[in-house]
């Protein structure tokens, strides 16, 4: 394409010359001089087009990439920064050709282009990547306590900072979790999840369905009412206040929803199967769901 601007921009030049050369004139004399003005004017115009081209062009090349690292070894790359509304999900492909899913409420900190020696971004809130292969820079996601490393594979990261938790699902490959602040360390096999409990990485397992946020889907996976509602706070932009004379829970639930059909039909599906109630309210400019037993309030 610069190729083309240049071509473009000498023809324009060329053009231009010969309309100048034939244009007849009186004076031999200004003819000359003026011949002379436009020439040095259009010469400096075109020349001005050329080179923001071709620095344009070897700004976008690996060539450009290479001088700064050359010039400037130990910069950090620049950093773009993408947040997700609530309730919303995006995809992204990074420099490398690596897929991210991004979660509601999450955030993800890239390079435009990484390094030599590794590809490192920074994630806060939920995010699914499938990464290209490369046995020379591992690429490693960074959270507010651990990172996880790989050289190619299909993982899941969830770790909001406002809720201090995290966990890594590997679907494919090989993933090595290591705490940012301990000697904490732990190598993960496909199908297997990393938690925090009581401070420390253990193993568990996982259903591959809670990964169809990335579709629009959310799926509960035998969770309790507060479970969930914690989970719909993510989605929803909403607050969940639980009536203490709610009974205590007991019954599971595990099932699939639209993201997009709103919490207020899940609240709906939800209260089928057990005793409670929702009211809906706004204060101090925040929206509010109180659970209360159905024995203080009718159905709405």
């Amino acid at each position: 394409e610069n190729e083309k601007d240049f071509e473009n921009l000498r023809r324009l030049y060329d053009i231009t010359l010969w309309q100048d050369v034939s244009f007849p004139d009186t004076s031999e004399q200004k003819r000359t001089v003026i011949r002379k003005r436009r020439l040095s004017i259009l010469a400096s115009i075109a020349a001005a087009f050329i080179i923001g081209a071709g620095l344009f062009y070897l700004y976008q090349s690996d060539t450009f990439k290479h001088i700064f690292d050359t010039i400037y070894p130990n910069e950090e790359p620049a950093l773009y920064t993408t947040t997700v509304p609530t309730g919303e999900y995006t995809r992204l492909v990074l420099d490398d050709g690596t897929s991210v899913w991004l979660n509601s409420k999450s955030t993800l900190d890239y390079p435009l282009h990484f390094s030599d020696d590794r590809r490192l971004v920074r994630l806060s809130g939920e995010g699914y990547f499938d990464v290209t292969h490369d046995p020379d820079r591992p690429f490693i996601v960074e959270t507010a306590e651990y990172t996880v490393q790989v050289l190619g594979t299909e993982f899941n990261v969830r770790a909001y900072d406002y809720q201090h938790t995290f966990e890594a699902s590997l679907l494919q490959g090989s993933v090595l979790i290591k705490a940012l602040n301990t000697a904490d360390e732990l190598l993960l096999e496909p199908d297997q999840r990393a938690i925090t409990e009581n401070g420390n990485l253990q193993v568990t397992t996982f259903h591959k369905d809670e990964f169809l946020w990335r579709e629009g889907i959310l799926f509960i996976d035998n969770k309790t009412i507060s479970e969930i509602l914690v989970i719909l706070e993510q989605y929803y932009d909403i607050h969940f206040i639980i009536d203490e004379n709610l009974p205590e829970e007991s019954k599971k639930y595990t099932g699939k929803f639209r993201i997009q059909d709103g919490v207020e039909h899940i609240l709906n599906v939800l209260r089928l199967q057990n005793e409670f109630n929702y009211i809906h309210t706004n204060w101090q400019e925040n929206n509010y769901y109180k659970i209360i037993t159905t024995k203080q309030q009718k159905p709405m």
